[in-house]
This record gives C-alpha cells, sequence and structure tokens, in this order.
C-alpha cells in the first residue's frame, strides 16, 4: 500500500474524511474537560490576566474553543488539499506550530503556574488531536 498522492497536475485531490475530525474533535474536546475537571478538583483557579482584565476560563469556554479550533483547521486543510499536496503539507505545519506558540499565552497570562500549565497542555493536546485526525483523515484519502 502506497501513499504516495497520485493526483496528477491540474487534478483536485480528494477531501479528507470528515468523520475522523467529527471522532478527533470530540476526543481533543473530552480530553481538555477532563484536564479542566482535575483541575478544579485540586482547586486550579484558571485565572488569566487578558487584554480585558481578569478573567476565570470555564468548561464553557474550554470547549467552544476546542471545537472552533477544530473546525476552522480542518476547513482550512480541506480547502488546502482541494489545491495541492503541498498546501496540505503548509497546512499542517503551521497548525503544529499554532498549537506549540498558542500555548506560550496560557504560560504568560495565567495567575498561577498550574493554571497556565493546564491550559497550555489544552492547547497542546488539541493539536496533537487535530494532528493525528488529519493523518488518518488524509490516510483514508490516500488508501
Amino acid at each position: 500500500m502506497s501513499t504516495t498522492s497520485t493526483t496528477r497536475p491540474g487534478v483536485r485531490a480528494a477531501a479528507p474524511s470528515r468523520s475522523s475530525f467529527v471522532v478527533g474533535g470530540m476526543v481533543a474536546a473530552l480530553v481538555n474537560a477532563g484536564l479542566w475537571l482535575a483541575g478544579r478538583a485540586a482547586d486550579v483557579t484558571f485565572l488569566a490576566h487578558t487584554a480585558f482584565g481578569e478573567m476565570t476560563v470555564g468548561i464553557l469556554e474550554i470547549l467552544l474553543g476546542t471545537v472552533v479550533m477544530f473546525a476552522v483547521g480542518a476547513g482550512l486543510l480541506v480547502w488546502a488539499t482541494r489545491r495541492s499536496p503541498a498546501w496540505a503539507r503548509a497546512v499542517l505545519v503551521s497548525a503544529a506550530l499554532f498549537a506549540v506558540l498558542s500555548a506560550i499565552g496560557p504560560l504568560t497570562l495565567a495567575e498561577d503556574t498550574s493554571s497556565g500549565a493546564l491550559l497550555a497542555a489544552m492547547h497542546l493536546a488539541t493539536g496533537a488531536a487535530f494532528l493525528a485526525s488529519a493523518s488518518r483523515a488524509r490516510g483514508a484519502v490516500a488508501a
């Protein structure tokens, strides 16, 4: 079985499988909810200082942020896949960089170390789940 692209120039590649992204988004949301619940059980405040003042990051913000970022990433990957394999690779590399770089925010804006560490872990978990979903989705197209 080869995963080499068989598309010719000017021929669009098939879009990645939507079900991989739905499952991946649900897994990421559950992992992030679990991290949040474990943090709350350990009396983590999840307090962050933003440009708009202090904000306590709640479960709703966690779940919505996870689902929205997954949907945006999946949409960009579908669009890029239709353009070319190079564009799809660029989106995947950008997604990995975004997950890592966005994790810096909670580390610098959180009130305490435990809040920052758990919020940063959520960013990384979402990025890892997205990349795993994208890999499965692209593998399903290539198979």
